[in-house]
């Protein structure tokens, strides 16, 4: 095993146009100090992800001219590796990149202290104490199927279990404006639901990682590292993930309440408040976190009260 780590080359500057293939792009933007700060705070891997992430978007938008070119963008000419008129050029571009991880790494203190006071909030009652004053009335998104009266001599019809009318309501609030088929949420909210009072989100966040293509089907594979020379209102979904991730851990190994306890309601709003806040999700992170929403008073076992419009939307911080 080698004493000493070899040092990678030192760049020199070129003259005349430049062009940066993918593997070159990635192999400088690891030797800089920022990269080395994203990669402690969202892992080795993610921040990797991020990099390929972000060469591919600023290729797809680069110019005829290059990418510091003024000109028709949209991937020109179908090409494979970003031009720059100079060295300037590129240099300029690397500040830039390095910008939007940093600022991605400001955003995920922000966010993260955002939802540490929703904790505490939750811990309080407070949720709970404005879902009483906004919550959502249930004939807005739900209606009760007519009673079916059983046929002559036929056993009279048992009544549907209180679980079962909760998850129906569940369904109803958690599909309610969506156009189209809506059997994926169905599914998913089968295969997920649980009645035990257990945490029902899973250990970490793959389990609305996984459900999430269902449930939000098309969305783009990745936000943000696009227009790097700006700084974007939602930074990437990477450091989204990596905060919802880690409330989502720290939920699963906290005691929950007992069955039927309205501290469900302050849990299942924090949570419903941090899917929205982190933006974990390139595209339909309200609907995420309705999912949540529903799959936490399920397993709580208490009955389905859903917050109004107004009230969801004061739960998340996406400043």
């Amino acid at each position: 095993m080698p004493l000493f780590k070899k040092k990678p080359p030192a760049y020199t500057p070129q003259t005349g146009a430049v062009s940066l293939d993918r593997n070159q792009f990635k192999v400088m933007m690891r030797t800089r100090p920022i990269f080395r700060e994203y990669s402690r705070y969202v892992g080795l891997q993610p921040a990797a992800t991020a990099l390929d992430n972000a060469y591919t978007e600023n290729l797809r938008s680069m110019s005829a001219g290059g990418f510091w070119a003024f000109g028709t963008s949209a991937n020109h000419g179908n090409p494979t590796v970003l031009r720059f008129a100079d060295d300037a050029g590129l240099q300029t571009f690397f500040v830039a990149v390095e910008s939007l991880f940093d600022f991605d790494t400001k955003k995920m203190d922000q966010r993260s202290a955002y939802t540490n006071g929703l904790k505490g909030k939750a811990g309080t009652g407070l949720l709970y104490t404005s879902l009483q004053a906004s919550a959502e009335p249930e004939a807005n998104y739900y209606q009760a199927p007519a009673p079916s009266a059983p046929k002559p001599g036929a056993p009279a019809v048992p009544a549907k279990p209180a679980s079962l009318i909760n998850q129906s309501k569940g369904l109803a609030w958690l599909s309610h404006g969506v156009q189209g088929d809506t059997t994926a949420f169905t599914r998913m909210l089968l295969q997920h639901s649980k009645h035990d009072g257990s945490f029902p989100l899973g250990a970490d966040s793959t389990l609305l990682a996984t459900a999430w293509p269902t449930l939000v089907p098309l969305a783009p594979a990745y936000r943000g590292w696009n227009n790097v020379a700006s700084q974007q209102k939602y930074p990437s979904n990477i450091g989204g993930m990596k905060v919802l991730n880690d409330i989502i851990v720290d939920l699963s190994t906290s005691a929950m309440p007992a069955v039927g306890d309205t501290r469900w309601y302050d849990l299942a709003l924090y949570v419903l408040g941090s899917v929205v806040t982190t933006q974990a999700f390139t595209d339909g992170n309200k609907r995420m976190s309705r999912f949540a929403y529903v799959l936490m008073l399920l397993s709580g076992g208490v009955p389905m009260v859903v917050p109004n419009s107004t009230l969801g939307s004061s739960l998340g911080d996406m400043l």
